[in-house]
């Protein structure tokens, strides 16, 4: 019997559904746990297995499945508690929630998970360690703005100060890593588009030059969705897409707008003048700068726009 998998992912524990039957088994969510879960869907002749994204912590399990020849796909949690409403179920729990994935499994397309070569991985954790510090140096500096005390004033400055140091140091490191990944990448060529920039592109957006422009826009976040129903036809929409990437292209592309004689203030000035709302108008030159990036990638091009 072919059979299709679901794994809720949890910081110490994995809990594991089979379908169609209601088989449902626990296992750490270390090198010992992936083990004897490998072990145990040797046993079947597996044709899908469904993870949730559970903030990193499904990372190593899905490498392991990957690297066995397993058809593994990460799926977003919302897509699973949307399809859980759909079927009718409220009641929520790991045991639950496993079940339902591997109903999934059993249901969607595969997307097949690649894993990620160790260069990359590095990139990345040092893009969302710069990101992080970023976060909190900026929260501190609010608070700083609202802070009376000179004691909590001197303890934020402190703080802050300690940030700017970190993330100035963590520059070299992050340059060195972006060129482990891609020593000849032309990101860089592009207005607007910074060493951290390339970075985070390198390190969350492997896809590029991958993909037609409609899925590279869909996958980041800026591609706009139809909201009609009836005789109602709502304005377009963008959701969804690695915020991550999406919100480092949005000051890439307020750079590239800036700039006197680029294409994207062009483009960002006609869609003013013909009424769009600014927002409205940033978003879509958000979507013509990553079509252009991805096209370049593809085609092993200079940036010429």
């Amino acid at each position: 019997m072919n059979m299709y998998v679901g794994i809720d992912v949890g910081k110490a524990m994995l809990d594991v559904a089979w379908y169609p039957t209601k088989r449902h088994e626990r296992f750490e969510n270390n090198a010992r746990g992936h083990k004897a879960l490998l072990k145990a869907l040797s046993r079947d002749a597996v044709e899908h297995i469904a993870i949730e994204a559970t903030g990193g912590y499904e990372r190593t399990i899905l490498d392991a499945l990957a690297t066995a020849g397993y058809p593994v796909t990460r799926l977003a949690s919302h897509r699973s508690r949307a399809y859980a409403m759909g079927m009718g179920k409220i009641a929520k729990n790991d045991q639950l929630d496993a079940h339902l994935l591997a109903r999934m499994a059993a249901t969607i397309t595969p997307q097949p998970y690649v894993p990620a070569s160790r260069e990359r991985v590095d990139l990345a954790d040092l893009v969302r360690c710069r990101q992080q510090l970023v976060s909190q140096r900026d929260d501190n500096r609010r608070r700083l703005a609202q802070a009376t005390l000179p004691a909590a004033r001197r303890a934020l400055q402190a703080m802050i100060d300690a940030a700017d140091k970190q993330i100035a140091a963590i520059g070299a490191p992050l340059d060195a890593a972006a060129r482990a990944v891609d020593p000849n990448s032309r990101l860089q060529g592009v207005p607007g588009i910074g060493p951290v920039t390339a970075a985070t592109l390198l390190a969350y957006l492997p896809e590029l030059g991958q993909l037609d422009r409609k899925k590279i826009a869909a996958l980041v976040g800026v591609a706009p969705y139809v909201d009609q129903s009836g005789r109602r036809d709502g304005p377009r929409r963008v959701r969804g897409g690695r915020w991550i990437v999406r919100r480092t292209l949005y000051m890439a592309t307020w750079a590239a707008i800036r700039t006197k004689g680029s294409a994207l203030r062009a483009r960002y000035q006609a869609l003013r003048a013909r009424g769009k709302l600014a927002k409205v108008a940033l978003v879509a030159c958000m979507r013509s700068l990553i079509t252009a990036i991805n096209a370049m990638v593809r085609d092993q091009a200079q940036w010429s726009h």
